[in-house]
């Protein structure tokens, strides 16, 4: 829905006379008043967003019906997962930086969290990526230096995890502390590129 509703502006932009040339390639479709450009501009936005509203409703009755699940249980995993999204969406926040916590916090085990984390990332990560990129707002030259180096990382972190499960199958709190650490950092990095901001926002005004 958002990648559609960025070409029909993109493309209106053009007909006005103050967008970039060639945004525009069904124009005929996309012109003021249609029917085409409704549709695009509402209802896929309204399909996408009902889908996975009944996506979510329908696993979450599963879970509470085969797994027997609490439905606060359901709901934390839920409310978890669509906060998470939001913020990948919007800010460009890890998935992994907020559900790797919440995992440990439900009591999950450190190995299985971080595995489930990442995976779940994956869904995150790709809707977010496809909508920059079909939006153009992605750099590929700093995307392929930073997708090569965070490979080579995830790779390193991997092993890490499961060398200390390994290791230590008595003590879950190593992994915990990874992750906890990993957070911290995350965390810290944030705050400065805050703080950082604010001073530059002082000093223009």
């Amino acid at each position: 829905g958002g990648i559609l509703r960025f070409h029909v502006h993109a493309c209106r932009a053009e007909e006005e006379g103050h967008g970039r040339a060639g945004s525009c390639r069904i124009d005929a479709w996309l012109s003021d008043g249609s029917v085409m450009a409704w549709v695009l501009e509402h209802l896929v936005t309204a399909l996408t967003f009902w889908s996975c509203i009944l996506m979510a409703v329908y696993y979450g009755h599963m879970a509470h019906c085969a797994s027997n699940w609490p439905l606060r249980t359901v709901a934390a995993y839920q409310g978890c997962a669509m906060a998470t999204g939001f913020l990948a969406g919007l800010v460009g926040v890890g998935g992994g930086l907020i559900f790797a916590p919440f995992f440990l916090l439900m009591g999950m085990e450190p190995a299985v969290a971080v595995g489930t984390s990442s995976t779940c990332v994956l869904f995150t990560s790709s809707s977010t990526t496809a909508q920059y990129l079909f939006t153009d707002r992605i750099v590929m030259s700093l995307a392929l230096v930073y997708g090569a180096v965070t490979l080579a990382a995830s790779y390193a972190g991997t092993s890490l995890v499961h060398v200390l499960q390994d290791r230590c199958r008595g003590r879950r709190s190593y992994i915990t502390f990874v992750v906890a650490a990993g957070v911290a950092i995350s965390a810290v990095l944030s705050l400065a590129k805050f703080v950082r901001l604010l001073l530059r926002i002082e000093l223009v005004f």
